[in-house]
């Protein structure tokens, strides 16, 4: 097993001078350290604890103590929105990767990257570092990552005639759509694409790789307007929709996995489903990467992550936490066996001997080679939701290419009110 991964000596010097001068009697004066993060799953919650306390023991020499304070999901980004305008915000917190750039914009956040050698940043995935970094400066990191595939029962494949692809390589839309109608053609139902998920982000994040793959964009700059709604968009999703004309998946499904019960023969899903997906179906589960729309593949991103406060009261001992949460046994290793993501760091994978084989394996891949972060806009809100909603029309039946002008007017509205705002408030 490879040793931690282990900084500079030079690195930790400056760390660690920076930080305040021994009280009389040898010892620290106390410095709070107020983190905050979303309220995940409950395992994940119990390892960032023990993450905390441990992190208190080891820096309790120097006087510096973290409180974690959880926030659910749905509360979480208001709070944040209260806090900044009370100027109380935390020293360290967790956001959602697509807002990064959001909070960036509002001057919320901090610069990071001095934080860390070269060397280190290159052991995270390159995909982290992009989410994270907005105009050239990096503002967050990542103890874990995410990653979409898709998952086929191979003794269904063999039953309908149908041959996967060589292990990492995508299918073409087409070959996707005729493996579909062989399925459908068998008695299978083809695939499940989820779209019983309530959230917004699940539509952008699953399907945007179609419109990059398809060589499209969702956004460029500060503009919507004949991007989100370009020929190549327009094709991506006119190609997307016949999943659904055709019968080949299911507009309003009801059973939250029906891979794993025998109804599908195929799940576009994510790694968070990879544990169950093994244990149900052992030798029988087989995985490849999302088809492709254009001549390669693209694969979705992205995952929470962790940003410095501008108005941090000790930087040096916030990035002490940021230091700490995102080392590869501290902080990426107990997380990671607490949620089942992908380890942020390269190094970190040395703790997972699964991911030398599939389905894990291919999350890695994928996360070096052709994953994509979801666009780095301070109007990511905005763009997700109205994007996901021209999405569910668009399932059910939309004519594809109003469809998206509708949403992409509205979304370039939304931003032109806001460049106004800014302009007339200098």
């Amino acid at each position: 097993m490879r040793l931690p991964f282990l900084p500079s000596l030079l690195l930790l010097v400056s760390l660690f001078s920076s930080l305040a001068p021994a009280a009389p009697g040898g010892l620290h004066a106390l410095r709070e350290l107020r983190v905050w993060c979303h309220q995940g799953q409950e395992q994940e919650n119990l390892a960032m604890r023990a993450i905390a306390a441990e992190f208190n023991r080891a820096h309790a020499d120097r006087g510096i103590h973290a409180t974690l304070t959880f926030f659910p999901d749905y509360h979480y980004t208001e709070k944040i929105a209260i806090a900044a305008a009370a100027h109380d915000l935390p020293d360290v917190l967790d956001l959602d990767g697509p807002l990064v750039a959001r909070y960036v914009d509002a001057g919320l956040l901090a610069p990071i990257d001095h934080w860390f050698s070269v060397d280190e940043l290159a052991d995270f995935l390159p995909t982290l570092v992009a989410q994270g970094t907005i105009e050239g400066r990096l503002y967050a990191l990542g103890a874990f990552e995410s990653a979409v595939v898709l998952y086929y029962d191979r003794d269904t494949f063999a039953r309908a005639g149908v041959e996967a692809p060589p292990p990492g390589v995508a299918w073409s839309w087409s070959e996707f759509l005729a493996a579909c109608q062989r399925l459908r053609d068998a008695g299978f139902e083809p695939v499940a694409l989820h779209l019983d998920e309530s959230a917004d982000e699940w539509f952008t994040y699953a399907f945007s790789p179609l419109v990059w793959s398809a060589g499209g964009k969702l956004i460029q700059q500060q503009r919507v307007r004949g991007v989100l709604d370009s020929p190549a968009a327009v094709r991506a999703l006119q190609a997307w929709q016949q999943v659904f004309r055709r019968g080949f998946a299911a507009t309003d499904p009801v059973n939250p996995d029906p891979f794993g019960s025998g109804e599908v023969a195929m799940d576009w899903s994510g790694h968070w489903m990879a544990r169950r997906h093994v244990e149900a179906k052992a030798d029988r589960l087989g995985v490849m990467p999302l088809p492709r729309m254009g001549d390669h593949p693209v694969a979705p991103c992205g995952s929470w992550c962790w940003g410095i406060s501008a108005s941090a009261r000790d930087p040096a001992a916030a990035a002490l936490w940021l230091r700490w949460i995102t080392d590869a046994r501290h902080g990426i290793e107990p997380l990671v066996r607490a949620n089942g993501a992908v380890p942020a760091r390269r190094s970190a994978f040395a703790f997972f001997p699964e991911y030398a084989q599939p389905p894990y394996s291919l999350f890695r891949t994928q996360l070096e080679q052709f994953a994509r972060p979801r666009p780095r806009t301070p109007h990511y809100a905005t763009l997700t939701q109205r994007f996901a909603a021209a999405l569910r029309d668009i399932a059910h039946g939309a004519d594809v290419e109003p469809r998206l002008r509708a949403a992409a007017d509205e979304i370039q509205s939304v931003i032109n009110r806001r460049i106004h705002a800014h302009d007339t408030s200098k």
